[in-house]
């Protein structure tokens, strides 16, 4: 009977193990299968802050925005030429005759429209102001964005740079806390930690950060490139 009874129990006891192995497990999958969803989304929004900065910086003799919020004016605002078209044809005897295009719309020959089309159409953006947003996790998340000059080695040269980054804590706001933290001491284990990102107090350290970021404050070099590139 003894027998029996500890059988049981020991039965008992690995499938609870088994079972707790298990959901273990499946926490892991489950946890990695959300970050990675939840980092797609984080990643399409700073895809099209990146183009914004790259469209405003053509404009701009090659500066870059150096604010979130001046930037998401100028896309809501700014307009450029996109085409002009050209209606009317000069004919054959008009050609031979000397007359130019110039002349020819002048007195109403040929007529040319252009075509004005605004940054926010250009870039596909409807709403400018969701720029601001990290658009999952933590509700009010912005992102952050620092500009300022590094010394370039191949050019020998100052370069303006710019850093647009969403922070791990903000966009994995709401899953489980002691998977957010192993996930960020994985990330520590393979040098992704972040401790002088932005270069805005005393020490010229924000201590350590885990993220998704575009461009590189220290690399001038980067052009905008994301780390998970």
């Amino acid at each position: 009977m003894k027998k029996i009874i500890f059988n049981s129990l020991l039965f008992v006891c690995t499938l609870g193990l088994a079972a707790a192995c298990f959901m273990s497990i499946y926490a892991d999958i489950s946890f990695d299968k959300q970050r990675k969803e939840r980092e797609q989304v984080v990643i399409a929004r700073l895809l099209q802050i990146r183009d914004a900065e790259e469209k405003f910086r053509m404009s701009h003799e090659g500066e870059f925005c150096g604010t979130l919020d001046s930037l998401i004016y100028w896309v809501a605002n700014d307009s450029s030429i996109n085409k002009i078209i050209k209606d009317g044809e000069l004919t054959d005897d008009q050609l031979e005759s000397g007359m130019t295009e110039r002349e020819a719309v002048r007195l109403g020959i040929i007529r040319r429209d252009t075509v004005w089309e605004s940054a926010a159409e250009a870039l596909g953006i409807s709403n400018p102001d969701s720029l601001r947003y990290i658009p999952i996790g933590k509700e009010g998340a912005l992102f952050q964005l620092r500009k300022h000059e590094a010394f370039n080695l191949k050019s020998n040269e100052f370069d303006r740079v710019i850093e647009i980054r969403a922070c791990a804590d903000d966009y994995l706001y709401g899953l489980n806390e002691k998977k957010i933290q192993g996930f960020k001491s994985e990330q520590k284990k393979r040098g992704k930690n972040r401790a002088d990102l932005f270069q805005d107090n005393a020490d010229q350290t924000e201590g350590e950060w885990y993220g998704l970021r575009v461009g590189d404050l220290e690399d001038p070099q980067n052009k905008l490139a994301g780390n998970w590139e």
